[in-house]
């Protein structure tokens, strides 16, 4: 499946590009293409003539879009739109990443596919708008939510990644404090890049749910990596109202992986065994 990967130069472009069969992806970075230049776009896919268009094109700074969403808006809801058109003038399915922070995060049971969008913060409600968006310009679509990514190259824009820095500020010794009331399911983005390429095979459209499996909270997290790591540094949980992010953030945000499972997609292996071969990898563990 010949196919278009924008937004390429992030920690889930790196490991797409790894583990997609060799030559079928034409990786293209915000350099090579800004998404929110509709006729850049048209070109890209012009050029590529992809059957398959990959959009990992994101504004993701959570506490910086509250403040200011412009940035935000312009990327994740008009640059998805742009993806989504060019590839639909061309023929071309469009597939996106988006995040669980479309849920408000009520807890009781994991989040469905069809459980409407209800944000608690900007950055959400940016997701959520670009997800309408992709609908309303291509059928042939497939937003896909994740949480907590994680991947050896670290995310752009963000210096690394939440077990990167965690680790790092374990080993300067000072205190941590990570908030032990947001529960989610962590993501590695060795499995989802695999699972994308399931996922496209299968000719899935819609809104899927892709994650490892279980669910933890932030702090259990970063205690996890510790204990794999057999580092012990001066750890505290506290709420997300003493950790005064200025974001809000869902309590519990865990996805049902439901269309997965439809199509017969393996799940994920759990958000264990998914950070300790992260561990391995990186070098914190010896294989």
């Amino acid at each position: 499946m010949r196919t278009l990967l924008l937004g390429a130069q992030s920690q889930l472009g790196y490991d797409i590009l790894r583990t997609w069969p060799e030559g079928a992806v034409t990786p293209l970075g915000h350099g090579d293409c800004d998404v929110t230049d509709l006729a850049a776009v048209r070109a890209a896919v012009a050029g590529a003539r992809p059957q398959l268009v990959i959009n990992l094109a994101a504004w993701h700074r959570v506490d910086d879009i509250e403040r200011d969403p412009a940035e935000a808006l312009r990327v994740n809801a008009h640059g998805a739109w742009c993806a989504a058109t060019a590839a639909a003038e061309h023929g071309a399915a469009v597939m996106w990443i988006s995040t669980d922070y479309v849920f408000r995060g009520l807890p009781g049971r994991p989040y469905r596919e069809s459980d409407p969008a209800d944000p608690v913060n900007v950055y959400g409600v940016t997701k959520a708008a670009g997800e309408r968006l992709i609908a309303l310009a291509n059928p042939r679509h497939c937003v896909v939510r994740s949480s907590g990514l994680y991947g050896v190259a670290g995310a752009s824009g963000k210096g690394g990644n939440f077990i990167e820095t965690m680790l790092r500020l374990a080993r300067e010794g000072k205190p941590l404090r990570v908030v032990g009331d947001q529960v989610l399911g962590p993501t590695a983005t060795s499995d989802l890049a695999q699972a994308l390429l399931a996922l496209a095979r299968a000719g899935a459209y819609g809104i899927a749910h892709l994650t490892n499996a279980g669910a933890i909270s932030w702090h259990d997290f970063a205690l996890l990596a510790f204990r794999l790591c057999g580092v012990r540094p001066a750890l505290t949980a506290v709420t997300s109202a003493k950790y005064g992010a200025p974001a809000a953030r869902p309590a519990y945000s865990v996805l049902e992986n439901g269309l997965a499972r439809e199509v017969g997609i393996p799940p994920l292996r759990p958000v264990e065994e998914a950070l300790a071969a992260y561990l391995r990898e990186k070098g914190h563990l010896s294989a």
